[in-house]
């Protein structure tokens, strides 16, 4: 066996009386790679049983189990907390992103398009009724097209951009026909947007409304990370509810991430038998009341079986950690997603 004077991962020195490197693990071994050597490492990659991901997912299911593993010091059998946290965080956004069949043409964006082409037909309208001398009856037939095409349609020169006064805009009448057409350079000139923040809010507002579609979206994957920040959160009221118990703010910390794993990974699957089966509303209706019951009693047994107090106490606490997350969870997503808005 021709064994080399640096391993060849990590180019660690090696000593000739080791088979491993004791740096990376890799063989120093230095033959030439076959196609046998290939396969069987990929086989043991991926179907060994004792691999790190088939033992975290054997164990995800009980996330207390999990933990409890991973503080006593059995951290490479089993994938990082962190990791796997955002891992199934991330697959289950970007799953529901995908079957949310969000279309500007079923959002208000297009209504923005075919409203600037009405208020183009009705000024060339305009024009052709000025330049025609109408008699009476003709003047009838003309009142009735107004009434019945052009309702509320005003020429391009008057029709204001629509935008929400979320962002208190109201200095700006951009019309709809400058916010399709113009460059947003020629939108800060011509309205003389000036301020720095001004020119994010009128550039956003635009946006979120020409193209609805990609903002809920946007959004919708960002608020991923509002998640990663209520976990934290999680972590420091666990602090405080077991304060008697002394444990490290990292352990609450590894708790919440393994519970929202799993939490996760059931949520999506659920979501995907919901949408691939959509004409079943009982089943869907079912299946929904059952996940509605099962995440917190789920959540409860987590507290119970890894804390290791009474039942009374742990409900106590229980009711404390919905309240203070769906308070904390909301705000902290609503701001998250806020922000996106503002750099989309």
């Amino acid at each position: 066996m021709d064994i080399p004077s640096n391993c060849k991962n990590c180019n660690h020195a090696l000593n000739g009386s080791y088979i491993f490197c004791k740096v990376c693990g890799q063989k120093t071994d230095a033959h030439v790679l076959s196609l046998h050597e290939l396969l069987t490492n990929f086989w043991s990659l991926v179907f060994n049983i004792d691999n790190t991901l088939f033992k975290t997912i054997n164990n995800i299911w009980a996330p207390w189990k999990l933990t409890r593993y991973y503080v006593e010091g059995k951290r490479v059998a089993f994938l990082n907390p962190v990791r796997l946290f955002i891992i199934t965080v991330l697959f289950h956004f970007a799953f529901l992103v995908s079957l949310i069949n969000i279309d500007n043409n079923k959002t208000r964006s297009f209504r923005e398009y075919s409203e600037l082409e009405r208020s183009k037909l009705y000024e060339k309208y305009l024009s052709i009724k000025k330049e025609a001398k109408l008699d009476s009856q003709l003047k009838i037939y003309s009142d009735s097209i107004e009434k019945n095409l052009f309702e509320n349609i005003t020429t391009p020169d008057k029709d204001t951009f629509r935008v929400e006064h979320i962002f208190s805009i109201k200095e700006y009448p951009i019309t709809r026909n400058d916010a399709i057409e113009l460059s947003m350079d020629s939108i800060y000139i011509k309205y003389n947007v000036t301020t720095f923040i001004d020119k994010i809010k009128v550039k956003q507002l635009i946006r979120m409304n020409l193209d609805r579609a990609g903002t809920l979206k946007y959004a919708l994957g960002n608020a991923a990370w509002g998640l990663l920040v209520t976990v934290v959160l999680l972590g420091f009221l666990f602090k405080l509810l077991y304060f008697r118990k002394s444990l490290p703010y990292v352990e609450h910390l590894v708790f919440w991430m393994n519970v929202h794993s799993f939490s996760f990974i059931i949520v999506t699957i659920v979501l995907f038998f919901i949408f691939k089966i959509p004409d079943n509303e009982g089943f869907n209706n079912t299946l929904t009341m059952c996940l509605s019951i099962f995440l917190p009693s789920f959540v409860y047994l987590s507290m119970l079986k890894y804390f290791r107090q009474s039942k009374t106490k742990t409900f106590v606490k229980f009711i404390i950690t919905g309240i203070f997350y769906l308070m904390m969870g909301m705000m902290v997503m609503v701001v998250v997603s806020l922000i996106s808005l503002l750099i989309f």
